[in-house]
């Protein structure tokens, strides 16, 4: 009997492990976006997903933000990163649209982190695009290369970074 009672255990165990995984985040989540970086390397990509804590409300929290450098083709290099910090939403208005400007502090200067963007413009769709030195959206093609998606509410990974 002792061998079943070990089987069941696992068995519980696994379910509950498997069940926690599916829960939600564990508090409110402001947001959520996710983007593909470019990397000075070719055929390289870094996988974003920011998540800003806090209720739809607040105007601040923390964030967290996961990395994961991606190439098409095998290499010993891989990355994965998770960073912390804290943001601030600012109201602006650009060319008299409604918009907000997010701030991430806490992100370090490594070399493995110099593309990130610590500065942001929301969209009026929920797109996050780099804010340039005077404050505007940068929709240049370069700056919208380093955009951010936002990840629908009810998605499976929202809130997850």
């Amino acid at each position: 009997m002792p061998s079943v009672n070990r089987s069941l255990v696992a068995l519980l165990g696994g379910l509950t492990i498997g069940l926690c995984g599916c829960a939600g985040p564990a508090g409110p989540v402001f947001g959520d976006w996710y983007g593909y970086l470019p990397l000075p390397a070719p055929q390289a990509r870094v996988a974003v997903e920011l998540v800003l804590d806090g209720p739809p409300t607040a105007r601040q929290g923390g964030f967290r933000l996961h990395m994961q450098t991606m190439w098409m083709v095998g290499a010993a290099d891989n990355v994965s990163d998770y960073l912390t910090g804290t943001w601030s939403a600012h109201p602006v208005t650009i060319d008299g649209v409604a918009c907000r400007r997010i701030d991430l502090s806490g992100l370090d200067s490594s070399p493995h982190h110099a593309m990130l963007v610590s500065h942001y413009i929301e969209l009026p769709n929920g797109v996050l695009v780099p804010a340039t030195a005077d404050g505007r959206p940068d929709l240049t093609p370069g700056g919208l290369d380093y955009r951010l998606a936002p990840r629908p509410r009810g998605s499976f990974g929202y809130g997850r970074a």
